[in-house]
């Protein structure tokens, strides 16, 4: 039985983030990360003109890099940028900015390979 994509990205960003889902004092970061995976897949599958409950499998690899930097910028959302004892983040007022070349290159290859048939995306991380 395959997995759910949005099951291995939620366990993708468990593993990257060091949540434990037994582990009472990480376990309660469990529904951010959820509401995370959900409003980038949500995004990307806007973007994709995909439908949001059938996104492609090879747009999970955004759709986890997405979720990352969304937690890693929880508590400053509307913001472009803070500062704390002299360590500065900068956020793109667009979340998708980061991953256009991704996105573009997915809908590029979908266009090429006719409508209806799933794009290809390579990462090379």
């Amino acid at each position: 039985m395959a997995v759910e994509p949005q099951a291995e990205i939620l366990s993708d960003v468990q593993t990257a983030l060091g949540v434990d889902p037994n582990n009472a004092v990480t376990s309660g970061n469990l529904d951010k990360l959820e509401l995370y995976i959900k409003l980038a897949s949500k995004s990307v599958a806007l973007y994709c003109g995909e439908a949001y409950d059938a996104l492609p499998d090879t747009l999970s690899g955004v759709v986890t890099e997405m979720a990352l930097a969304k937690f890693g910028k929880r508590g400053n959302e509307g913001k472009t940028s803070a500062a704390e004892e002299g360590l500065t983040d900068a956020w793109n007022v667009d979340d998708l900015a980061p991953y256009m070349s991704q996105l573009n290159a997915y809908k590029d290859n979908k266009t090429q390979s006719g409508a209806g048939t799933e794009g290809l995306v390579r990462s090379f991380d």
